[in-house]
């Protein structure tokens, strides 16, 4: 995108405005404004991806120091008792949940023409 083209929400034309911000209470602003910034999305990214990494890094630190014969996590099974394990198996799952809406989306969704009127043409206003 060259510098001299403005994004569509910021048009001059009108139809694609930001939100009125008239309505927004200051405490809201000072709260969330930050979120309407174009870095947020990526700091929340990465500050996810860094907390994941120091957890999952810290677990086995803390089984160590747990001391011997006793264990910092009580695993009900073999599996269960690996560093990682519960993030890896979040992971899968919800992997699994939003993968499986795609074909349940085919499924359950309605043609485009739903609800066109046969009788008359698109765009015109069924009665003046």
């Amino acid at each position: 995108m060259s510098d001299n083209v403005k994004p569509p929400h910021l048009s001059d034309h009108g139809e694609h405005q930001l939100p009125d911000e008239s309505h927004t209470t200051p405490a809201a602003k000072f709260l969330f404004g930050w979120t309407t910034k174009p870095w947020a999305g990526k700091m929340v990214f990465w500050t996810l991806a860094v907390l994941s990494v120091i957890l999952i890094g810290l677990e086995p630190l803390l089984e160590a120091l747990s001391g011997e014969g006793h264990h910092f996590r009580h695993s009900y099974f073999a599996i269960d008792g690996v560093t990682a394990f519960y993030a890896m198996w979040g992971f899968a799952s919800f992997s699994l949940v939003v993968l499986a809406g795609w074909p349940l989306g085919k499924l359950l969704r309605r043609s485009e023409d739903y609800y066109k009127d046969e009788e008359e043409p698109a765009g015109t206003e069924p009665h003046p």
